[in-house]
């Protein structure tokens, strides 16, 4: 759940550009093209709930996903707004969402603060997070922008970018993972849009600029 920081930067500049396990088992490098999470949504939220630790308001709202194929607007929002109050809870100041296209929500960045901020921040998010939002999170993200469970991240993203025509027919994952990997940040679709952006976030990509809205925690 920890977000990444805003640092300063020219007007524009990508800040933040790195993939995250935020499926688990999602991001599995090396993974055969093709190769699934699961067989079916229901079956890949049971191996989620198998391993345990899934605080009870987040079980509930899966086990509606297991048979409905999806989380409703107002469940996932009150996850994310129990969360907002969990964090306010604990002392920050405010706590703003970037809501996408897909209806995918995710947490501002901040202005980096002090060693001890930054980690308590850490601990604070994560905390938050298992509690309130995590694996809801998770499954949401499964649902809007991984529908077909691929287990390789680079390919879920690709499937998503195809899904709304954001790329050509032949974009392939393997341009895919040679652009996002680049130094120049150069790619032949724009990042800063918000399907974009959408497709990558929902699969496990941070991507952060400095013109994004921020939030002021301390």
């Amino acid at each position: 759940m920890s977000c990444a920081s805003i640092v300063d930067g020219q007007k524009g500049e990508e800040v933040e550009a790195s993939s995250s396990a935020a499926q688990s088992g999602a991001a599995q490098q090396g993974s055969t093209s093709g190769q699934k999470l699961a067989a079916s949504l229901s079956e890949w939220i049971e191996q989620r709930e198998s391993q345990g630790n899934i605080a009870e308001s987040q079980k509930t709202i899966l086990d509606k996903a297991k048979s409905t194929g999806e989380i409703s607007t107002s469940d996932y929002e009150k996850a994310w707004s129990d969360y907002r109050q969990c964090m306010i809870d604990k002392g920050y100041k405010e706590i703003k969402l970037i809501k996408y296209p897909s209806g995918l929500y995710a947490e501002a960045g901040h202005k980096q603060g002090t060693t001890i901020q930054e980690s308590r921040y850490s601990d604070d998010s994560t905390e938050c997070g298992d509690e309130h939002v995590a694996d809801v999170q998770d499954v949401y993200g499964i649902i809007v922008g991984n529908p077909n469970l691929y287990a390789d991240q680079a390919q879920a993203v690709v499937d998503c970018l195809h899904r709304d025509s954001l790329v050509p027919k032949d974009y392939t994952v393997s341009r895919f993972n040679k652009e996002f990997s680049g130094t120049d940040g150069n790619t032949s679709f724009d990042m800063q849009n918000l399907q974009v952006r959408s497709c990558l976030v929902s699969n496990g990509y941070n991507v952060g600029y400095a013109t994004d809205d921020t939030e002021q925690l301390w």
